[in-house]
């Protein structure tokens, strides 16, 4: 045999001459196949068929002039000399024009019947002129007619998978995004640009008792933008009564598809517009589910197609997945930031501090004004900084934190434990803190919540009046009113200052007692007893206070108010290691008789005026004292 079976294709010119009697025939095996409406691939295809037989003409006549064919049937079964012909003619059989046009509404299932219909026409004309084509010239043809198949369908799987990929995006973007009808905008953009066989579409969003459109493409939203259906009616209904995806065949007669497919407009519809449905041939609405609770409708339509192809539904049936995903997560966010909001209004109402601390690091989610204005004062704080930064780092306040971390880490439930903690401006203040955990329908720990009572001026109080009770039954319980004085200034300096002198005249002679509770300011009064008593001063801060007769509060202890009330170098370097930042200086009298000078100093916090009030009455306390001695010693000079 030749190198070559024929120098020429005879199916070549068999396929040149008999161009026009293939297509009519062809369009006749269609139109029995497929009667109504044409579709896009009968379209693409009876307008590019001479192109396309002519392509493969071409194709038939390169093979068999220039491939060596094999001897033999073994050698000629796995023959792969045909495939080069791919290099000498990259471009696809149908012209990129009509590839692009199957992708409006491209079915693989409908373009296949059509081809498989133009093989059985060439292989019938083929058997009724006679012509008997080579096994070479053969393989060309069936090659050729497949790579018409394959060439579409490609190019509409690569498009839906961009489609699809394009969707995923949408939805990871609009995962953490309120703006629900911008997303949904957004996935009907992906639709139209990706299956461009649709004329319009739009999603409805259950709301109550109706379907309310959210998004439209393709039709006038001025008009649209406001329609809402009820749930029995037209087209939507039956997706609704369904559950499932519904497709209409040539819409436009279907009274289903009367009012765009919604129908009948609920109240608020406006005024009746021109129906989009009136030149419609395919509609498809697919129900929006989570978890099987409806959540609203996905429809589209097209006016050049009468039946939507497999594939445009499949990306329809994921867009309406994803559109009912993202529905579903903005509403959960509405409903929880409408039940966060509600949630803030009845905390903002406490009188207590309220904070809600969430994660490892006991990070502040939430929190109310009075829980600011407890750790920070009167200045605000920001509700979403660490607990660690709304407390300074005194050991005080790590235990604060302790106490949030046993119930956020430990499951613990704390129940108003008091603890000292340094304020925000500086001032040491008492809180009762309790803390509960906060676990979610596992039983897992998610947050902590913690409530705060600036019990200070309450527990301040409380001292007060313990102390003057305690004055008081030293006072009547000891004979020994020498004994009684110094009771009241151990109690004075221990359980209400820091420290507390008292400068009183003892039967003519100066004499200073003092008490301290800190180790460092007990440390310093057996230096404060070596100088001469405060009260000796004719002149300066003391002497004025005295005569004062009532408590001065010197809520600032300045270094030049140290050096007016100092008895020398030493005694002013002692009063300045004290570190007093605030002192009340209460008067003693009695009949008239200046008797001394009670002076309470304190270290650790600000005395403020309410302290004041309870010097006094400690101080008068101590002048019954003083008084009673001295009357006790007059008595026993007069016996």
């Amino acid at each position: 045999m030749a190198p070559r079976d024929l120098p020429k294709s005879p199916l070549a010119a068999f396929l040149r001459t008999h161009g026009a009697g293939l297509l009519e025939a062809w369009e006749r095996a269609e139109r029995r196949r497929a009667p109504g409406e044409q579709s896009p691939g009968y379209l693409a295809l009876r307008e590019e068929l001479p192109s396309v037989l002519e392509r493969i003409a071409e194709r038939l006549d390169a093979a068999v002039s220039s491939a060596v064919v094999p001897q033999g049937d073994d050698a000629r079964d796995s023959w792969t000399g045909v495939e080069s012909l791919s290099t000498e003619f990259p471009e696809p059989l149908l012209g990129f024009r009509v590839l692009d046009r199957l992708r409006d509404g491209f079915d693989l299932e409908d373009v296949t019947a059509q081809y498989s219909v133009l093989r059985r026409c060439v292989l019938r004309l083929l058997e009724r002129t006679g012509t008997q084509p080579s096994w070479l010239e053969m393989t060309v043809l069936h090659e050729a007619l497949d790579q018409v198949i394959i060439d579409p369908a490609t190019r509409s799987a690569a498009a839906r998978e961009r489609a699809l990929g394009a969707l995923d995006r949408v939805s990871a973007e609009g995962m953490g995004s309120v703006h629900i009808d911008r997303l949904l905008r957004r996935l009907l953009e992906v639709l139209i640009e990706s299956a461009r066989s649709v004329d319009w579409a739009v999603m409805l969003l259950l709301e109550g008792e109706v379907l309310r459109i959210r998004a439209a493409m393709g039709v006038d939203e001025a008009l649209w933008g406001l329609r809402a259906y009820r749930l029995a009616e037209g087209f939507v209904g039956r997706v609704v009564r369904e559950r499932r995806p519904v497709a209409l065949r040539s819409a436009a007669p279907d009274p289903l598809a009367t009012d765009a497919g919604g129908g009948a407009a609920g109240p608020e519809s406006g005024a009746q517009s021109e129906r989009p449905s009136d030149a419609l041939h395919a509609l498809y609405g697919v129900p929006m589910l989570s978890e099987g609770r409806l959540v609203g409708v996905a429809v589209v339509s097209s006016r050049r197609v009468s039946e939507f192809s497999e594939g445009d539904r499949l990306l329809f049936r994921k867009a309406a997945e994803r559109a009912a995903a993202l529905a579903t997560q903005a509403q959960l966010r509405e409903q929880l930031a409408a039940e966060r909001s509600r949630f803030e209004t009845a905390i903002q109402r406490l009188p207590v501090g309220v904070a809600v601390a969430e994660g490892t690091a006991g990070t502040i989610a939430l929190s109310n004004r009075r829980f600011a204005e407890i750790v920070r004062g009167p200045e605000e704080t920001p509700s979403n900084a660490p607990l660690r930064t709304l407390l300074s780092e005194a050991d005080d306040d790590q235990r604060a934190r302790w106490l949030l971390f046993r119930a956020l880490h430990g499951g613990e439930t704390v129940a108003r434990e008091e603890l000292e903690f340094v304020r925000g401006d500086g001032e040491r203040r008492l809180g009762s803190f309790s803390a509960t955990p906060v676990r979610d329908a596992d039983g897992r720990i998610t947050a902590a919540v913690m409530i705060v009572d600036d019990v200070t001026e309450p527990r301040k109080a409380e001292r007060g009046r313990e102390l003057l009770v305690a004055a008081s039954a030293a006072l009547a319980e000891s004979a020994d009113h020498d004994a009684a004085v110094e009771q009241l200034v151990r109690l004075g300096g221990e359980r209400f200052a820091d420290l507390c002198a008292l400068d009183h005249d003892d039967g003519g002679l100066p004499r200073l007692v003092a008490s301290a509770r800190l180790p460092e300011a007990r440390a310093l009064v057996p230096r404060l007893l070596k100088h001469p008593p405060l009260l000796l001063s004719e002149a300066g801060p003391m002497a004025e206070a005295a005569a004062r007769r009532e408590a001065t509060l010197i809520p600032l202890v300045t270094d030049p108010w140290l050096q007016r009330i100092a008895r020398g170098p030493e005694h002013l370097a002692a009063l300045r290691e004290l570190g007093a930042r605030s002192a009340i200086l209460v008067p003693l009298a009695a009949r008239g008789r200046r008797l001394g000078l009670l002076s309470l100093w304190a270290v650790e916090r600000e005395l403020r005026q309410d302290d004041a009030s309870v010097a006094t009455e400690l101080g008068r306390l101590a002048s019954m004292a003083i008084e009673g001695a001295r009357l006790h010693r007059e008595a026993a000079r007069g016996r």
